[in-house]
């Protein structure tokens, strides 16, 4: 097993990685549907039902960063309602041992703040649709 510093772990747009990112998360899901019946033997039974997930991004802002992806590019996603092609991934890979997700996905939610005397953050979340691959690398 390769322990490896979270830190390696970026959200990528396009495969253009998303600016100044200091947090970031996917969660993948799986309803159930009840198929529980009267000879379940009071136990209850599930069939697997509608996937999906979500990819979570949070870090600093800074406006003048034209290399990657910033604030302003997914301001612009979310008023476009643009769906985005989203990678979830390891900067540098180890071949053969780890893995990324890719998938489509809309921005849902997209937060900007700054305190006294603190670093202003965003933070962003976007909701996938259709299929959700993951690959080794």
């Amino acid at each position: 097993m390769a322990i490896f510093n979270g830190t390696e772990l970026g959200v990528y747009i396009d495969s253009t990685l998303i600016a100044a990112a200091t947090d970031c998360s996917i969660s993948l899901n799986m309803e159930t549907i009840d198929i529980t019946t009267k000879d379940s033997a009071g136990f209850r039974e599930l069939l697997g039902g509608v996937k999906s997930g979500s990819i979570s991004v949070s870090g600093l802002i800074d406006y003048n960063d034209s290399a990657n992806k910033d604030v302003s590019d997914l301001f612009t996603a979310l008023d476009n309602r643009t769906a985005l092609a989203l990678k979830f991934a390891k900067a540098t890979p180890v071949v053969g041992e780890d893995f990324n997700y890719s998938a489509s996905g809309f921005i849902t939610s997209l937060e900007q703040s700054g305190g006294t005397e603190d670093t202003a953050t965003y933070s962003a979340t976007f909701e996938l649709t259709g299929a959700i691959t993951q690959t080794a690398e």
